[in-house]
């Protein structure tokens, strides 16, 4: 075997491993690119020629019986003008042509000619077999939601660079791309973004394959080296392409990117493109997951961990999902801002939209054959996704993840449930009532909000990490996850801060917020009568509750997860109109509140419709903020509900739904 060794450390750690292996090795030295010297403690012939001597180099893989190639280690190519060819280079070149302008169709070139001589080139990573980097994060750190936007653009970027062949890397900061890599390689691209980077937070590496791109060579590598050099230009991660980029020594590129407080993860959708195009991974069973909004993120997140740990790490997964599931290394195919739509006259405008989604979203899961279709929540659109599969004939096993709610309206519904999906996880115990008589096979794995973490924040270090006194009041606002509901409300809720703020000179409010309307709220904010934080993720949030003084919420699940943190506050809602008649018509239910449900009784007060008017929003929450009786009889009763939420002891609502999921990749349920 001969190593044709570039530069970096890559060929040096090729070669040790052949010769602990055992492996006969020449190297042959890339002059002014290897160094070596670096081969001296190893005892194989070392010897070196300029990249233009290609007929004197197959001359001595000839003379010693060299019959296979490894290609490893950076190259920076010369000019034609200082190339030097002999007679056998000139040639090659002369008939290369065009295809030698960039980096992969050149070596694509250069390794069918060495092919047609006899020679068979493998990849490094067959010799380095743990030099692969998986999928999902590696360390203690984790991108935030404002990462994960960089993430995603420089993943466009490089893919849109890599279809004409141009550089691997990509540097972006706050959306703003800072710089692509080129002729310099990734280490001066990063110098060079050092020098452009932005007031704020750190930008993001990311380091992909060209689509297409041959992989015998020169992959993305990644090294200590790259962790220490990205740090120096400020940023605060990479992402690279799991099972396609070189991670060499990771244990110690983990060990030094957690010191410096970068994060450090595998981004997964081109293994699952891979599966699309027949991969090696193929045998690797798939998972496709569908969450329309930002509460069945957090769900399937949970359970996207909870499966790997049944079925280890080499379970994959695609589908649409939001942040939480891209922490998890999901990709979405879609940005889940298109599907997080509410209410009947809302969804009209998009109607077409949504269509075409629908039929997109079928026709990737009968190329990508996955084991299992698991739909999370959103019925709308991911009884529709369901509903099409049927339609076609798949024979894909379907699980829907959290009940429609037809104990709170339209209980017909529980017919067209039983028709599309296979299984059925939900989350109240009275639910499977309803579908079990219809022939569904039914599970109650119990609500996710029992391990969201909502009642384990630290009040404490939030107020010293924003500069907040310990007796400072203050006021969680959170005006929704999607746009819609965002547009109506947060002028609704500014106006009544504005008031409460009037009697209340040092109230400080905080916004917990998610990706789909981020922007939106972090925008608004900006003009609010009192000091307004904006703040991201789920840990944030929590720690927000834990030192929160009162809430004012918009209705939803949220007031499960106040609840669980103890936290006195009103819920709000407000629709179009005809949208609100048309629920009022059709519910038996009393209340809208999952707390009020739950107790069945007025637990949390409701501002809803032309009650959701700043005034009476602000008399409703002061004497939550003041601490009068009525937060004490809110605490009372949160304590009565979270006995009833929790249930039974045991297994976590993720776990038991993670072994409904493994039940059917592993073929032990049947539709």
């Amino acid at each position: 075997m001969a190593l044709i060794a570039g530069r970096g450390d890559l060929p040096v750690r090729v070669a040790a491993r052949c010769r602990a292996e055992g492996r006969p090795l020449h190297v042959l030295i890339i002059k002014g690119h290897g160094d070596p010297d670096a081969y001296a403690d190893l005892d194989v012939p070392v010897v070196s020629y300029r990249l233009g001597q290609g007929g004197a180099a197959l001359a001595y893989a000839r003379k010693h019986g060299i019959s296979d190639l490894i290609l490893a280690g950076g190259v920076r190519r010369p000019s034609l003008s200082s190339l030097w060819p002999d007679a056998y280079a000139a040639r090659f070149v002369a008939r290369v042509g065009m295809r030698a302008l960039g980096d992969d169709g050149l070596l694509r070139a250069v390794m069918a000619q060495m092919e047609a001589e006899g020679l068979k080139v493998h990849p490094a990573h067959t010799i380095l077999d743990d030099g692969l980097g998986a999928a999902g994060p590696r360390g203690r750190h984790r991108p935030d939601a404002a990462a994960w936007v960089d993430i995603r653009r420089g993943r466009a970027v490089a893919h849109a660079l890599g279809a004409v062949d141009v550089g691997q890397s990509v540097v972006v900061q706050q959306g703003v791309v800072l710089g692509v890599e080129a002729l310099e390689g990734t280490d001066a691209l990063l110098a060079r973004c050092g020098s452009l980077r932005l007031p704020g937070t750190g930008g993001v590496l990311v380091k992909v394959c060209k689509p297409g791109q041959d992989r015998r060579a020169d992959l993305p590598t990644l090294g200590v080296a790259s962790v220490e050099v990205a740090h120096a230009a400020g940023l605060r991660g990479i992402a690279y392409e799991a099972g396609a980029a070189l991670l060499l020594d990771q244990a110690a590129m983990v060990e030094r990117a957690d010191a410096l407080g970068l994060f450090l993860i595998g981004l997964e959708a081109e293994a699952a493109k891979a599966t699309e195009r027949g991969g090696d991974d193929g045998d690797d069973p798939l998972i496709y997951l569908i969450a329309g909004e930002p509460s069945g993120d957090a769900l399937a997140a949970r359970l996207m961990a909870a499966v790997r740990a049944r079925l280890g790490d080499r379970v994959r997964f695609a589908g649409i999902g939001g942040e939480a599931m891209a922490e998890q290394g999901l990709e979405s195919r879609i940005d889940q801002r298109e599907l997080a739509i509410m209410g009947f006259l809302e969804v009209l405008p998009r109607a077409l939209a949504l269509k075409r989604r629908i039929a997109e979203t079928v026709a990737h899961i009968e190329r990508t054959r996955p084991a299992v279709v698991v739909t999370v929540d959103s019925w709308g659109f991911t009884g529709r996704v369901a509903k099409a599969l049927k339609a076609r004939g798949s024979t894909v096993p379907r699980v829907h993840y959290v009940a429609p709610m037809v104990w709170a309206w339209k209980e017909s519904r529980k017919h067209a449930v039983a028709e599309r999906v296979d299984h059925l996880m939900t989350l109240w115990p009275f639910e499977c009532a309803y579908f079990s008589p219809l022939g569904l096979a039914c599970t109650h794995v119990g609500h996710a909000v029992i391990e969201s973490g909502a009642d384990r924040g630290d009040g404490a270090a939030f107020r010293q990490r924003h500069g907040i006194a310990a007796d400072v009041p203050i006021l969680v606002v959170l005006p929704g996850s999607r746009r819609t509901e965002v547009g109506r409300l947060l002028p609704i809720f500014r106006a009544a801060v504005e008031r409460l703020a009037a009697d209340r000179p040092g109230l400080r409010v905080v916004v917990p917020t998610v990706a789909t309307v981020a922007d939106t709220v972090e925008a608004a904010l900006v003009d609010w009568p009192v000091p307004a934080l904006a703040v991201r993720g789920a840990a944030e949030k929590h720690d927000a509750f834990a030192a929160a003084t009162a809430a004012l919420a918009a209705s939803g699940t949220v007031s499960l997860e106040l609840a669980m943190a103890d936290v006195p506050h009103v819920i709000a809602y407000r629709v179009n109109p005809v949208s609100a008649t048309l629920f009022r018509l059709m519910t038996p239910l009393r209340y809208a509140g999952p707390v009020n449900i739950l107790m069945d009784r007025l637990v949390v007060p409701e501002l809803l419709q032309k009650d959701c008017r700043p005034g009476r929003l602000a008399k409703a929450m002061a004497p939550l903020l003041d601490g009068a009786s009525s937060a004490a009889r809110q605490r009372e009763d949160f304590a009565k509900a979270r006995r009833r939420l929790v249930g039974e002891a045991g297994a976590s609502p993720s776990d038991r739904a993670a072994a409904v999921i493994a039940a059917h990749v592993q073929g032990e349920e049947s539709p």
